[in-house]
């Protein structure tokens, strides 16, 4: 492996996001060490704050129900409002243009299944 250079240990140590690795489990490297993730198609690492995150929607559908899509501390049926204005902006559309549904792999099915009927 090649040296890193003094530049890229610079940039390293001033990025704004490094801290941000350690907000995931980093799964293992073949020799034990923590890996490098590059893969795109999965759901990445998983957040360290995930199963205290799930523990509360799960305790929230044990208690609410179907409640759950209203209430305000689950408000499951308006999940996706607060990401409408960032979606826009990261693909170049009006707030009032997307919507967070599904996975890519689920929308091009249903893409393809209305074709197909």
């Amino acid at each position: 492996m090649a040296p890193i250079s003094d530049d890229a240990r610079q940039l390293d140590e001033n990025d704004p996001l490094a801290g941000f690795r350690e907000r995931f489990h980093i799964p293992p490297g073949p020799d034990g060490s923590p890996s490098t993730y590059l893969c795109g198609n999965s759901l990445g690492c998983m957040p360290r704050s995930v199963p205290e995150a799930m523990a509360r929607e799960l305790e929230a559908w044990k208690g609410l129900a179907v409640e759950g899509h209203f209430k305000d501390d689950a408000d499951w049926y308006g999940y996706h409002e607060p990401l409408r204005a960032p979606l826009g902006r990261l693909v170049g559309a009006l707030e009032r243009e997307v919507v967070a549904m599904n996975s890519l792999t689920v929308n091009l099915h249903l893409l393809m299944l209305s074709f197909f009927r």
